[in-house]
């Protein structure tokens, strides 16, 4: 029982210390602002990774940032000016993004302020990841800690180039793979505008043939929703007939995908299925075991020739170089 006792008894002379000191600090934040207080500044998240965006119509979307600063200690009773520089050695350059006051101010008796940041990411690079460091100058506050004064935010625009005429620039003939696992083969695609759509011909005629033992004799096309920001939905729907010891059979194609436009030509990267009419299971999620295990069908595909801004760069050359011929 005397154990107990002394137990309990230390106990609360515990309890009694804590809180205390809970009603210290209760008072530190909530007493009046005192004159002459000592505190110090820092950033608050200092370190950041962000990368833009894209909308759905291929609109690009910026990166953004609260830049706050904190202060540590009795809160002022005077507003308090915090001075931001960028750093000299910033890739992300002054072209690049927008900072919304080159100080904070943070009004007498609070905590804490900010100033907005935005990135231009029109005037970014693509695919480049680049630095923005910010430093803090309030004087006799700066924070003692040197990664307290210091913000760095690493950017990087999303590796995405938009079309320059809509699906018109993914008009033509393309070639690549197409199947899954061994049964992938040579594919040779063309493609077309029909409406707000691409009509796509040719795709999976190797893998109806070649796996599925099947010539096509009517159909072999469909249309694809070719979204801006790259994306692309193709919803169920006919796509050929084949025949098999003489008897005509239809199946239809469902899948998404992506086209690509950074490189030297249009890239389209399509996931799929063959199915008969009316069935849930497609033909590669059936027979996956024969496909490695994987259930769909993908097809890469390259468009062949120029891509459509580079002709347009070229003739907009030639142009210029007539208009300076006239001219003379």
């Amino acid at each position: 029982m005397k154990n107990t006792f002394k137990f309990l008894f230390a106990l609360g002379f515990v309890l009694a210390i804590s809180a205390c000191d809970e009603e210290v600090a209760f008072d530190a934040l909530t007493s009046a602002p005192e004159a002459g207080s000592t505190y110090y500044l820092q950033f608050l998240n200092a370190s950041k990774t962000m990368e833009t965006g894209v909308t759905e119509a291929g609109g690009l979307v910026e990166a953004t940032s609260t830049v706050a600063v904190s202060l540590m200690g009795m809160p002022s009773d005077q507003e308090i000016t915090v001075n931001l520089t960028p750093d000299a050695a910033n890739t992300l350059t002054s072209s690049m993004y927008t900072l919304s006051a080159n100080s904070i101010k943070i009004p007498a008796g609070k905590t804490s302020g900010s100033v907005s940041f935005s990135t231009k990411a029109a005037s970014m690079p693509v695919g480049q990841t680049l630095t923005f460091t910010l430093n803090m100058d309030a004087g006799e506050h700066n924070s003692p800690s040197a990664t307290g004064t210091k913000l760095t935010y690493k950017v990087k625009r999303i590796e995405f180039c938009p079309l320059v005429n809509g699906i018109a620039d993914l008009v033509g003939s393309w070639s690549g793979t197409d199947g899954q696992g061994d049964y992938t083969f040579p594919s040779q695609v063309t493609s077309a505008v029909n409406g707000t759509k691409l009509a796509v011909s040719g795709l999976s005629v190797g893998f109806i043939n070649g796996f599925w033992g099947e010539e096509v004799i009517e159909g072999g096309s469909f249309d694809m929703t070719v979204k801006g920001n790259g994306m692309i939905e193709i919803p169920r729907q006919y796509i050929y007939t084949t025949t098999y010891e003489g008897d005509p059979y239809d199946y239809e194609i469902m899948g998404s995908g992506k086209w690509e436009n950074c490189g030297t030509s249009p890239k389209l990267i399509l996931t799929y299925d063959i199915y008969y009419p009316g069935d849930e299971k497609g033909l590669a999620a059936s027979y996956a075991s024969y496909l490695g295990g994987v259930t769909y069908l993908k097809a890469e595909l390259t468009l062949s020739g120029t891509k459509s801004a580079e002709i347009r760069d070229f003739l907009n050359t030639v142009q210029n170089v007539v208009n300076k011929k006239v001219v003379k």
